[in-house]
């Protein structure tokens, strides 16, 4: 890592950065840290989580960069009502078909992640906020080692100024109190709390926390 994160690049997500950010995302899955312990498909896990960003709609995104390397991305999209459709009606339809023709390899690990996943839905967890007022939303994650050093903040500025580009005044985030490092980084660059769900994941209760920020504030 260099001496300064001002020397690492920001700059938008392009096609090669595909296979990096997918690595990074099953990296950094569980609360900064590796979801490999719960989870036996890379492929499965980054095409649920990242194939909206990186094949259908890349534009909002951003990555970091050190020495051609990717370290870090920011998954954005200014209307999660797309999202909505596009990951319901044809992204999910997309995995079912793998899954079906056998192309994921899902064990016992994945059944029972998927399995709490559900149940915390059902429950209530991530609470969409109003989309009239915050329409956006985001993901971020930083390779381990490139922490602490002011890329985070960098990339969201990126994509703030993005988004106000765009007339979107509005934007929200989901994550979880495992992830405790992200709740002062949120409430730093503005961020509220909008819900909050009693939850569990992996016998570990947590709370999924849903963030809102305006950009017109």
């Amino acid at each position: 890592m260099p001496d300064t994160a001002t020397a690492i690049l920001i700059r938008k997500m392009e096609p090669g950065d595909r296979e990096a950010v997918r690595q990074i995302c099953w990296e950094t899955g569980y609360g900064g840290d590796s979801i490999a312990p719960y989870f036996d498909d890379p492929a499965l896990f980054a095409d649920f989580f990242c194939s909206y960003y990186t094949d259908i709609a890349p534009g909002a995104s951003f990555v970091a960069e050190d020495d051609g390397s990717v370290i870090g991305y920011l998954f954005g999209c200014p209307d999660t009502r797309r999202y909505s459709r596009v990951f319901y009606c044809k992204i999910i339809p997309a995995l079912l078909g793998r899954a079906l023709l056998g192309r994921y390899r899902i064990g016992r690990k994945t059944r029972r992640y998927i399995r709490q996943v559900i149940g915390s839905f059902f429950r209530g967890a991530y609470k969409t906020p109003p989309l009239d007022l915050y329409p956006a939303h985001l993901h971020i994650n930083i390779a381990a080692g490139y922490r602490r050093a002011g890329l985070g903040h960098r990339l969201m500025k990126a994509y703030f100024a993005h988004l106000r580009a765009g007339g979107i005044r509005g934007l929200h985030l989901g994550t979880s109190s495992l992830h405790r490092s992200a709740q002062p980084f949120y409430r730093k660059l503005g961020f509220e709390v909008y819900s909050e769900t009693k939850t569990n994941l992996e016998g570990k209760p947590n709370a999924a926390l849903v963030w809102v920020k305006r950009l017109d504030q």
